[in-house]
């Protein structure tokens, strides 16, 4: 798990030719005018999803990982909590599925270390990572949130 802000991400680009091309996408895209949905960078290797949805309470909420792809998470409007754990050898409550590139996790709270992101940061998942997004803070918020998928 990587996380900081927008005008750090450039240092990431390094990690391979596809966080590369997502990156670059990143850089040059005014999310805040785009419409809800999927955006193809390079076909299938690295995409963006925009997307907007008010934040929940951790039980109303599913931990992930992801297998094929990492997550590139920027915050656009509002603020978002995250849980972060990483894959050890937790037992997935919902198999790996490799049509949709998730595993589920059914873990106490105390399991993940929290963050929270506003607008202008993001955070980076990997395979090796558990998470648990869409978490209020303090409140429900209304989040505009843009995740590129990025094939490794």
């Amino acid at each position: 798990m990587i996380t900081s802000t927008l005008s750090q991400l450039h240092w990431y680009k390094v990690i391979s030719p596809n966080f590369e091309k997502a990156i670059n996408y990143v850089l040059t895209t005014d999310f805040s005018a785009m419409d809800l949905g999927k955006y193809p960078i390079d076909g299938e290797e690295v995409f963006a999803i925009v997307n907007e949805y008010t934040t929940k309470p951790p039980s109303e909420c599913t931990a992930e990982s992801h297998q094929d792809y990492a997550d590139i998470q920027i915050i656009i409007n509002g603020a978002e909590r995250f849980g972060y754990v990483p894959l050890i050898d937790q037992p997935a409550s919902t198999p790996y599925n490799p049509d949709k590139d998730y595993a589920l996790y059914d873990l106490p709270e105390d399991s993940f270390n929290y963050i929270t992101l506003p607008a202008g940061q993001f955070i980076i998942f990997f395979p090796s990572d558990i998470h648990l997004p869409e978490l209020f803070q303090h409140q429900p918020d209304l989040v505009k949130k843009v995740v590129v998928k990025v094939g490794l």
